[in-house]
């Protein structure tokens, strides 16, 4: 055999090897993107189970904290990729202290939940949550907060671009630590594979930010070592104003909270207040 032979025969392990490669990555991609917490976690007792039904007919529970302050809107809170809902308790006490409702949703596939998480799955996981307090809590779109945190930040989204769609606007959108795309991360980390052709979910957050038409606070860590800063720049620079961006200089992406986040939030809320507050002292109707 001679050189060139040998060189051809090389070539062609290395192509079979990087199409198993490839063929495995798109067979085991959700579990890539995806990192539930199976096990059910016991609930708080001041939480009530916010039992919902999906479209799709799967059941799921999330955690419901009513706001102790009647004026005050709810939170609905899209986590990220990993872990579950007990891990974000953490995360919502000073908003609970402070007045406001909470409701921690909990996507398919996560702490006990039937079913397998993928894009459209957490979507209609979070119509169900929002249903479950439009007819069970009472509560208007417009006294919602959509919170989104990383991969969370695409189906808040989401639920931002179908509200808007139907000429229903919520009291606000915080973003924590969101992502320009999931097709552009991939791309960046997956590099070496045609990404385009085989990534299955994509959430395509720089598309859907000209359906933001309420006030918009736009958080961001600077030693974010999972998605980089500049995703949330770019987002918040598409959006229209009302809108506020924060740099949290020691946050990393998953430690916010450990360095103020829940202030900012608070802040930012407590501004729409004070907001709307003047304009109807100043007799500007709120439409």
């Amino acid at each position: 055999m001679n050189m060139f032979q040998t060189f051809i025969k090389s070539l062609k392990v290395l192509l079979l090897v990087y199409v198993c490669l490839v063929i495995a990555l798109y067979f085991k991609q959700r579990s890539l993107i995806y990192f539930p917490s199976w096990k059910r976690p016991v609930a708080p007792k001041i939480a009530e189970i916010a039992t919902v039904t999906t479209e799709d007919g799967l059941e799921l529970q999330g955690w419901y904290f009513a706001a102790h302050n009647k004026n005050f809107p709810t939170l609905i809170y899209f986590h990220g990729n990993a872990i579950g809902i007990a891990a974000h308790l953490v995360k919502i006490n000073e908003y609970l202290a402070a007045g406001y409702g909470v409701l921690l949703t909990e996507y398919r596939g996560y702490s006990g939940n039937p079913g397998k998480p993928s894009e459209q799955g957490l979507y209609k996981d979070a119509r169900a949550y929002l249903n479950w307090l439009k007819e069970e809590k009472n509560i208007p779109v417009s006294q919602i907060v959509i919170y989104g945190e990383s991969i969370g930040s695409g189906v808040a989204l989401e639920m931002i671009k179908e509200f808007d769609e139907r000429g229903d606007y919520p009291y606000a959108l915080v973003l924590e630590a969101p992502f320009v795309s999931l097709l552009q991360m991939a791309k960046r980390r997956y590099f070496f594979v045609p990404v385009d052709w085989l990534l299955l979910d994509r959430f395509m957050n720089i598309e859907k930010m000209s359906h933001v038409k309420v006030p918009l606070l736009v958080v961001n860590g600077q030693l974010d070592e999972l998605i980089p800063n500049t995703d949330g720049q770019i987002l918040y620079n598409m959006a229209k104003e009302p809108k506020t961006y924060v740099m949290i200089p020691a946050g990393d992406h998953n430690g916010l909270h450990l360095h103020g986040l829940q202030k900012y939030v608070l802040d930012f809320l407590a501004g729409i207040r004070l907001r709307d507050l003047d304009n109807t002292e100043s007799g500007i109707s709120q439409e």
